[in-house]
């Protein structure tokens, strides 16, 4: 089994061993964490129950494990490693093809499910205790990925009208432990951006704000006028490049916006830097980012649009996922990836899907609420929506001016 790489979706914040560790965003949630857990109830009363539990998100690119004290609350050790289904396909549309027949969906099913009885056993070695002390889980992931990890058919999921008749939000026996899946949206927003609504308090009471949750997939939340709407995008493997983060790349193409080196349209007027030893930014880097961050900035100013909101009314915009809990939010905004909202109110929330899952487990109580949660939100379709088909157009130049429109 592969480790994940040195990404701050994959690296649980626990170890402290990468180079990044005093910098990493995912470490210092890690470390804020039981605070927000342990602050819904008295000191040592986080389950009223002796036993361990585990949080597991299941990203499409990287597996990520939390093994709790449900007594204490305490968390006893982290693990993650690669999703062993990118062998099969480094994407969901390819995953679902991938699990055509029965066979092939029960072996889909093993891959994952093997992976995470190994981390399940990693990490009770690494806490020194026992596999039998553990009773209880949450497992959280994107709608395909629940699919696969239940091998339930996807099919419908790659299909017009994509349309999922399977949402979770119950209960099952996994890996030899009884656990507890939270629900979906939709299709394609899925159980991890509720478990990121969770962990960031994200209720439809409140100002206007946005979560968006980057990675491979977009999910991007708004809460206005007492509703919260959400959508989902593929931002593609635009922020990911061999041995440099994306967080990297966004910083260097907004230097090189500001230098005049790249203009608004992405043509470049001069010699592009190296990005790391023997990696420079390439055009096609360029190319690629701009793709990405009109998808994303084209599904939020269709979500603001729909919501009667203007980009100048967020009150505050949370980051999740691979990408956004590194990202800068000025450089974002610089790019036209964000609205342009003053730094002080975005806020990096690390894996929030992870730390959602956390919260369900310790806190069994929020499952009914979650559920009420997730069917309240408002799903804004964008497959077939010719507004975002427009604003995708428009958000192909570089710049805050992805949103004046």
């Amino acid at each position: 089994m592969k480790e994940a790489p040195d990404s701050p979706k994959a690296c649980s914040g626990a170890c402290g061993s990468c180079p990044r560790a005093a910098s990493c965003p995912t470490r210092r949630a890690a470390a804020s964490a039981p605070v927000l857990l342990a602050g819904a109830r008295p000191e040592g009363s986080a389950r009223g129950c002796d036993g361990v539990g585990f949080a597991v998100d299941i990203g499409s690119t990287t597996l990520a494990l939390a093994l709790y004290d449900l007594r204490t609350g305490t968390l006893l050790a982290e693990k993650g490693c690669i999703n062993p289904q990118t062998a099969v396909s480094p994407d969901v549309v390819g995953r679902i093809a991938a699990a055509g027949s029965p066979s092939a969906l029960q072996r889909m099913q093993r891959l994952v499910t093997d992976a995470l009885a190994s981390l399940l056993a990693s990490a009770c070695s690494s806490a020194g205790i026992p596999p039998s002390s553990v009773v209880d889980g949450v497992m959280t992931g994107n709608t395909v990925m629940l699919h696969l990890l239940t091998a339930r058919d996807p099919t419908p999921l790659g299909q017009i009208p994509f349309r999922a008749s399977w949402l979770a939000g119950c209960d099952d026996v996994l890996i030899g432990r009884p656990v507890w899946l939270p629900p979906c949206i939709g299709a394609f927003v899925g159980a991890d951006h509720v478990c990121a609504l969770l962990s960031a308090d994200f209720t439809p009471k409140g100002p206007p704000a946005l979560l968006c949750d980057l990675g491979t997939n977009a999910e991007v939340a708004l809460r206005a006028n007492g509703t919260i709407y959400a959508t989902s995008t593929a931002a593609g493997p635009a922020f990911e490049v061999a041995g440099v983060r994306g967080s990297e790349i966004l910083d260097a193409i907004a230097r090189l916006l500001k230098s005049g080196v790249i203009s608004e349209t992405g043509a470049s007027q001069g010699e592009l830097p190296f990005l790391a030893p023997g990696i420079r930014l390439a055009n096609s880097h360029i190319r690629a980012v701009q793709l990405a961050k009109a998808a994303v900035a084209a599904g939020i100013s269709v979500m603001l649009d729909e919501a009667g909101v203007a980009p100048d009314e967020l009150e505050s915009i949370y980051l999740a996922g691979g990408f956004g809990c590194a990202l800068n939010p000025s450089s974002a905004a610089v790019v036209g990836l964000i609205p342009n909202v003053p730094s002080a109110r975005t806020f990096p929330l690390g894996n929030a899907a992870l730390a959602g899952a956390a919260r369900l487990l310790l806190f069994p109580e929020l499952r009914p609420r979650v559920v009420e949660l997730a069917r309240s939100v408002k799903l804004v379709e964008l497959g077939g929506n010719e507004e975002f088909s427009d604003r995708f157009i428009d958000a192909m130049t570089f710049g805050p001016s992805s949103f004046d429109l």
